[in-house]
């Protein structure tokens, strides 16, 4: 396969992971939010921009985090490159510059999708109600996926789609529980127990149900921790993307279960296999923040070494 296919296909993934977990995190918050004491004054607002790693350039353009900046910012700004709108039509020009290696039925579900979050502007959408906006960009990404899933054949170029979405998705994941228990628990305080709150993060990644039948239990945030960040069967849980981050890269590396192909590989394997031990515990006592942190760190480098391994060459001298 060429680099630049695979590059594509790569960032294909992670691009409509990241408009799916954006629009999800939106729709959810922007009630939550605005039903909570102070929210419409932009009390709260501020953790939205700083999950999705784009705080400076936020207040370079904003001096306050409103509801309807963040909004804007965060879903239809195209001076913002991990805006929804930005993330669609990034999506759409690396699907683009590969139409003759994917599905007619992918590139229609992405065209399509691109064609309706690029005409609207930000006043339509908070006056017909963002939930809308919302459920059309999650319906379009899960369209997506359903057809990809459907019609695209499983050799590398899958493997690179599942590596692009599972890293992109572990990623987001660690940056939702971090910011989010910082903002609920301050200063490595007792965590706040309003259920609202910790009910609000879980439908973040669509993982309310699942906790209620996993625990059966009220909500605790220490449990809330251990389901996105250390259960194996969650699709969004950290384990479970490094996991198949891993599955993806050693497809793509050919190398044995007990060997690996390349520094991406190798950092995954380390990654997930502390994931597979931790307890919950354990990270609390060596402190949430600073292993998140660690992942965070950890997902960025893979993602270098893997652009070095399979996309860029280095010219010889």
């Amino acid at each position: 396969m060429l680099s630049r296919i695979a590059d594509a296909l790569y960032w294909i993934a992670r691009y409509m992971e990241r408009a799916e977990d954006t629009a999800r995190i939106l729709d959810v918050n922007y009630y939550t939010l605005l039903e909570g004491a102070g929210g419409a004054n932009g009390v709260g607002w501020e953790p939205l921009v700083t999950l999705t790693g784009e705080r400076e350039r936020f207040f370079a353009r904003h001096e306050e985090a409103t509801a309807r900046a963040v909004f804007s910012f965060l879903g239809l700004d195209v001076e913002n490159p991990s805006s929804i709108v930005q993330c669609v039509a990034l999506a759409r020009e690396n699907a683009r510059t590969i139409r003759d290696r994917i599905s007619r039925e992918m590139w229609e579900a992405l065209n399509g999708l691109y064609l309706d979050v690029t005409r609207l502007d930000v006043d339509e959408v908070l006056a017909a109600g963002p939930h809308d906006f919302c459920t059309q960009v999650k319906a379009g990404a899960h369209r997506f996926l359903g057809v990809t899933d459907a019609t695209f054949p499983r050799d590398d170029g899958w493997h690179f789609l599942a590596a692009g979405q599972a890293l992109e998705r572990a990623g987001m994941t660690a940056r939702i529980v971090d910011v989010q228990y910082q903002w609920l628990a301050p200063d490595g305080a007792t965590p706040d127990t309003d259920n609202h709150r910790w009910m609000a993060m879980l439908e973040s990644v669509a993982a309310y149900e699942f906790y209620r039948r996993t625990y059966h239990t009220r909500i605790e945030p220490a449990r809330v921790a251990e389901l996105l960040v250390l259960h194996p069967h969650h699709p969004r849980s950290i384990r479970c993307s490094v996991a198949t981050l891993r599955e993806a890269l050693r497809a793509i590396g050919g190398a044995g279960p007990d060997d690996y192909a390349s520094e991406a590989e190798r950092l995954t394997g380390r990654l997930h296999d502390g994931l597979k031990y931790d307890r919950i515990e354990d990270l609390f006592a060596r402190g949430l923040h600073a292993f998140l942190a660690d992942v965070l760190r950890t997902c960025r480098a893979i993602g270098e070494q893997l652009a070095r391994t399979y996309f860029y060459y280095e010219v010889a001298t």
